[in-house]
């Protein structure tokens, strides 16, 4: 292999590893606002199930420690949340723990009386391991989505249960009465959680009321909010790791028209009282976006771990003080996939349910920024090849022959380049030895002899060079396109474009790299790639370069082996093919040029 074309080579190499480190730090978070408020225990003691963990419903008497200060609390109609809240029924019976469940054309919602909660959103169009992907991971803890605090995130959820009445078959009530305990004055306040659905969207709403019984503020204030409401504990699908790359989660806010990644480190939590359009937990596929009403809410990221999860992804709402007796607040959540086709529908009013326009939800679809437009010609290809044959591993084998083939000049004139570089290689390397004393001389005899011979030593390198934005681009359309996930090629083998395949699961892991599945696309992709550099090279060149050259010939493949051992099977297809497919167009670049000698 000539040298300059190894130099490029391994700049790619160098290039890749970089970048695959890089993509998730294209834009810098900004100073964000850390929160840091003790935590206090404001749940009730109440008796629980211990095999369900839903409450009873049975409240204790118990009264808090400093009865005196709650009393003047209450007098003033403001009390601290950690003082805590007790359900009061009057003469009905407490609630049942049963488990009602909505169902649209997107969605399956099972809810919980608990806290009047989420226990489940399915997502029937889209699998997860032959299943409705789950988009409430909540592992062994006792965590659903939309929780209610009395107070900031930093305090117990509220835990009792709640009454549900349907209205209607898109809508679901869940409300109950709460005092404040060790309050005798007889004052409570009413708390009703109203969600609606609509048939055809992903999009649903939740009115979050709270009514007092007297004519008083309603009785909420812990460190300058009235209570907050958290998605969580994680979003679907499932991951057993975030490597950034092939699974993820990023913390997306959106405002006066521009979107901010705001970056968590590990076990790490963020809170923004800027006012905000929406903010949003985001997957490589998926996401949950919360688009609040107008009032400026405190919007808190973590990822703090939380006991019985892998990986926790949170988002709290936290709402000012409110100043009144009576108040409802409007929240929007889309819970779905990052298709714009869906995501888009919600910039006109006619196109969903609920007559909302303008939110810019796309925005959440990870782009490259330099190289956009380049994916989106690679991905009109690619679609076109699938409307052809509806079968996305062929239109990824058509999209790679017809990159291959408008390449081909870009191929030709580098192969030629480097095989007459290589006939050079006796002349340069007299010219070595008889300079050898005088570099300057020799650089001078050098530049004539290529000039003579109408050589550029850099013609192997830049064509190569002029490919790698096609690389990039195809990198990040096959590592993303949404409509790969769950696209079978080839039944029994590669089942999931966007995922990488097994021809083995092994009953352990292995050490160090951490497999535990045999795959086939990374071993074909390296033994091509073996036996393209094995074409290339040429005896002087070998010669010339020393062990040296043999070790890097080699090396290459193999650390592209362990980049790339994870990869999208979808990546990977097309990488093989592209080797496959310049082995034999080096074949007959050769012959070629062969007969022209003769």
């Amino acid at each position: 292999m000539e040298k300059n074309t190894l130099l490029a080579v391994v700049l790619s190499v160098v290039v890749i590893t970089v970048g695959f480190m890089l993509q998730n730090v294209f834009f810098p978070a900004p100073a964000a606002q850390q929160s840091t408020v003790a935590v206090q225990d404001t749940t009730p003691a109440e008796t629980q199930d211990q095999n369900s963990g839903n409450t009873t419903g049975q409240v204790s008497e118990q009264a808090p420690a400093d009865t005196t200060q709650t009393s003047q609390s209450a007098a003033s109609g403001i009390i601290d949340a950690a003082s805590g809240f007790v359900p009061w029924d009057g003469e009905n019976q407490p609630p049942l723990s049963a488990a009602p469940v909505i169902e649209n054309n997107h969605f399956v919602v099972t809810f919980s009386t608990r806290g009047g909660t989420v226990a489940s959103i399915k997502l029937k169009e889209h699998l997860d391991n032959g299943q409705p992907l789950e988009m409430v991971q909540k592992g062994k803890s006792d965590i659903n989505a939309f929780e209610l605090y009395f107070g900031d995130n930093n305090v117990k959820p509220l835990q009792d249960l709640m009454y549900y009445s349907k209205p209607d078959e898109n809508t679901i009530v869940f409300y109950r009465n709460f005092k404040i305990r060790g309050d005798e004055s007889g004052a409570y306040f009413t708390l009703k959680k109203t969600y609606v659905f609509k048939p055809n969207d992903y999009l649903l709403e939740l009115k979050v009321a709270l009514e007092n019984s007297v004519n008083q503020y309603l009785p909420f204030n812990y460190n300058g909010y009235s209570y907050t409401l958290g998605y969580g504990p994680q979003i679907g699908p499932y991951a057993e790791k975030l490597n950034g790359r092939y699974e993820y989660r990023r913390y997306y806010t959106y405002s006066n028209g521009k979107r901010i990644n705001n970056k968590l480190k590990t076990n790490d939590e963020q809170s923004l009282t800027n006012s905000v359009s929406w903010s949003a937990i985001v997957g490589k596929y998926f996401t949950v976006i919360a688009i609040p009403d107008s009032t400026n809410y405190k919007v808190t990221f973590s990822n703090k771990q939380v006991e019985g999860v892998n990986i926790t992804s949170q988002m709290f709402l936290s709402r000012p003080l409110i100043k009144s007796s009576k108040n409802e607040d409007v929240y929007r959540f889309y819970v779905g996939p990052k298709l714009k086709s869906a995501l888009a529908s919600y910039d006109k009013a006619d196109k969903n349910g609920f007559g909302v326009q303008d939110l810019n939800l796309e925005e959440v679809i990870d782009t490259s920024s330099i190289l956009g437009w380049l994916e989106w010609i690679l991905l009109q290809i690619l679609q076109i090849s699938y409307k052809v044959i509806p079968n996305y591993g062929i239109a990824i084998i058509i999209l790679t022959i017809i990159i291959k083939t408008l390449l081909f000049p870009f191929t030709h004139k580098s192969f030629e380049s480097t095989s007459r570089m290589q006939a050079l290689t006796p002349k340069i390397n007299e010219l070595k030895e008889k300079y050898k004393d005088n570099p300057t001389k020799m650089n001078t005899e050098m530049q004539a002899l290529y000039k003579k011979e109408n050589v550029n030593p850099m013609g192997g390198c830049l064509p190569m060079l002029l490919q790698m934005p096609i690389f990039f681009a195809l990198y990040g359309l096959l590592n993303k396109y949404f409509q790969l996930r769950g696209a079978v090629f080839i039944p029994g083998w590669i089942t999931d474009l966007s995922s990488p395949e097994s021809i083995l699961s092994l009953p352990f892991t292995i050490p160090i790299v951490g497999w535990s599945d045999i795959r086939l696309l990374p071993i074909l992709f390296t033994l091509t790639m073996i036996l393209s550099n094995k074409m290339m090279k040429n005896p002087s060149t070998e010669a010339a370069g020393g062990d040296s050259m043999k070790m890097m010939t080699t090396l290459m493949p193999v650390m592209f082996f362990f980049i790339m051992y994870n990869s999208p099977s979808g990546l990977l297809l097309y990488w093989t093919l592209t080797n496959v497919i310049t082995v034999i167009q080096q074949k007959y670049i050769s012959k070629k040029l062969i007969s022209k000698k003769s």
